[in-house]
């Protein structure tokens, strides 16, 4: 797994400059603007098995620009087998990198695009953006939205049995207590 690289450029009136996300195509690409979803990734990259396929983790926050986009398009998405985006804020969120997308799977029918919520709400419209069937979308989005890093360790699992064949089998995604009670074994008093 590499994490992103990036360059500042500098074209384009409207913004400082242009980012140019330095990585090498990976048969998974995974693209979220939350940290939390890279660090958990990284987090548990050491732990998946030794035969997992390559992944690369880019922050969205580095694909805003048209250029950005066709250039990660050209030279990494084009390459991949599967791509996971996950999305705060629907279709409106990423809407040109969504287009880039859908024009690259035209071009590339075998590749499985999974486009998920990034949050704990089923958003179809957003789903059926994806080229693999719901039933995939939805446990794949089930491992992040219930979180936990092995939640997501389990998730990646099951991202390389579904999109390589592999045989790990992990468990189905198990659910995280949304709210606990706090029970200090020591109780402090101030003196």
């Amino acid at each position: 797994m590499h994490r992103l690289a990036s360059l500042p450029g500098g074209w384009n009136p409207a913004m400082e400059g242009v980012i140019i996300v330095e990585q090498t195509p990976a048969p998974i690409i995974f693209l979220t603007a939350a940290d939390t979803d890279i660090q958990a990734i990284g987090s548990v990259w050491p732990q998946l098995p030794k035969d997992f396929p390559a992944m690369r983790v880019c922050n969205l926050l580095n694909l805003q620009q048209s250029f950005s986009i066709d250039d990660y398009g050209d030279r990494v998405l084009s390459q991949a087998e599967v791509v996971v985006v996950r999305l705060l804020g629907g279709k409106s969120y990423w809407p040109y990198g969504l287009e880039v997308l859908a024009e690259l799977t035209e071009t590339k029918p075998a590749l499985k695009l999974f486009v998920l919520p990034g949050d704990d709400r089923p958003d179809p419209t957003l789903m059926d953006q994806s080229t693999v069937p719901l039933k995939a979308v939805h446990r794949l989005w089930q491992y992040f939205a219930e979180g936990g890093t092995e939640n997501i360790r389990h998730g990646l699992m099951w991202l390389g049995d579904y999109g390589f064949g592999r045989s790990y089998q992990p468990p189905v995604p198990q659910t995280v207590p949304k709210v606990g009670i706090y029970r200090p074994q020591t109780i402090l008093t101030a003196q």
